[in-house]
């Protein structure tokens, strides 16, 4: 009786068995095309049965609770986009990430490894090829098919995230000549698979602690918006004694944000670089590896599929809530959408992911546990958009904060949470402004 070993691609004869004839040598080879669309098609139907069932909790819930029957199909409908958007990644993300099978790979004889070293994938590697399946669906799936065209049977999201799919199977027989006779044996068959051997790397070494304290995190926080005002009307005054204070309201708003965000920017520098003489990329601002950049465009629908939910229920929590953010961007750019691009789309995202992410969730994660680092940063996202007033975005704004300090810890860098953050703002005010939003 034979297993397969694993470590070393071989059949271990099991001990104190009885002997039989010996089954040919174990031998790994990459994953075929049509085997790996087969498992995905199985995870596929696992997540549907998966969605459906939610959603008939969610209907079920909504047919208590909502008395409009459109309403309550409205619920299913939002429902089944969510689960699809959260439930499939959030699976595939624990089953390749826990022991690199899913359940049609498992199905099916499948394993994820490392392609360089046979182990399991890493964090890191099985968000990256969630990213790279991102793109290869974009044209309607059509980037799949590199897998069939490679020699090695890699797709762009095997490369991109440096793992490889293979599989088992028993060595073939053939014909050898052993110096006497010809012997019927297994032939050794070049493959270019790796050979599984189920052990992971430890962890990227957590991050060191930061070079400042919460001597100097606590001022930021706490000077953050009175900072902002402060800045803002003394851009007012001078408005005033130029005697362009009735200017044109775009031009005045893009100058009072700027003041208010150069002026956060300059307690950063004066606290962490001159006090601490931390440098740039200390705060996050250093080039990432290049496939972290595209990780920016997925990252955006992430954030809706969590935004989305927790948006519906900030609103259900606090109905009666002014719409002051949309208010203000209908009044502040509604007449001047270039310039709110430059706010939304290039100052915010800048000035906020500094503070947030490189400032403060960089002090945390290297004092506290990163899942509590990633919430306690996020909450104060959230409490740091209170100026608007407006209560129902507290849940949404939590939850985005979440995704981009998750972004931010993985990639190591803020370029790529700049990139999600201004892309989000940017679809938000194109879709204010241009779809004519009732604020």
């Amino acid at each position: 009786m034979t297993t397969p070993d694993l470590a070393s691609g071989t059949s271990g004869t099991v001990a104190g068995a009885v002997r039989g004839p010996e089954a040919p040598p174990i031998q790994w080879v990459p994953a075929g095309f049509w085997r790996r669309t087969w498992a995905a098609a199985l995870d596929l139907v696992g997540v549907v049965l998966l969605v459906f069932f939610s959603a008939g909790i969610v209907a079920l819930v909504a047919q208590r609770t909502v008395n409009d029957h459109a309403s309550t199909g409205a619920f299913v409908v939002a429902s089944l986009l969510w689960a699809i958007l959260l439930l499939g990644p959030l699976g595939y993300f624990f089953f390749c990430w826990r022991d690199g099978v899913t359940m049609g790979m498992g199905a099916l004889g499948l394993r994820l490894v490392a392609a360089d070293t046979g182990e399991l994938p890493s964090t890191e590697q099985v968000l990256l090829r969630m990213v790279g399946s991102f793109y290869c669906a974009l044209p309607a799936g059509l980037g799949f098919l590199a897998v069939a065209a490679a020699p090695d049977r890699r797709g762009w999201h095997d490369r991109l995230s440096g793992t490889s799919v293979v599989r088992a199977r028993h060595a073939p027989y053939g014909w050898e000549w052993n110096g006497t006779e010809w012997v019927w044996v297994p032939t050794a068959v070049a493959s270019t698979a790796p050979v599984p051997n189920l052990h992971r790397t430890p962890a990227t070494p957590r991050p060191g602690r930061s070079p400042w304290t919460w001597s100097d995190v606590l001022p930021l926080l706490v000077l953050f918006t009175p900072a902002a005002i402060l800045s803002q009307g003394l851009v007012i005054v001078a408005l005033h004694v130029v005697r362009v204070g009735h200017g044109h309201p775009v031009t005045i708003s893009l100058a009072l944000d700027a003041a208010a965000y150069g002026a956060n920017m300059g307690l950063v520098g004066l606290f962490l670089g001159v006090r601490r003489r931390a440098r740039l990329r200390d705060v996050g601002l250093a080039l990432p590896r290049w496939p972290w950049l595209l990780a920016a465009l997925p990252a955006v629908v992430l954030d809706y599929a969590v935004e989305r939910p927790l948006g519906e229920l900030g609103a259900a929590i606090f109905p009666s809530t002014p719409n002051n953010q949309c208010l203000a961007i209908h009044t502040g750019y509604g007449s001047a959408l270039a310039l709110g691009l430059i706010e939304v789309g290039l100052l915010a995202p800048v000035a906020e992911e500094i503070l947030f992410r490189g400032v403060l969730f960089g002090w945390l994660r290297g004092r506290v546990p990163v899942a509590v680092a990633v919430v306690l940063s996020a909450a104060a996202f959230s409490l740091g958009h209170l100026d608007w007033m407006q209560w129902s975005i507290l849940l949404p704004t939590f939850g985005a904060g979440c995704v981009l300090a998750v972004l931010y810890h993985y990639s190591r860098s803020l370029w790529p949470c700049i990139v999600m953050h201004g892309l989000s703002n940017t679809i938000a005010l194109l879709v204010v402004v241009l779809g004519h939003v009732r604020c």
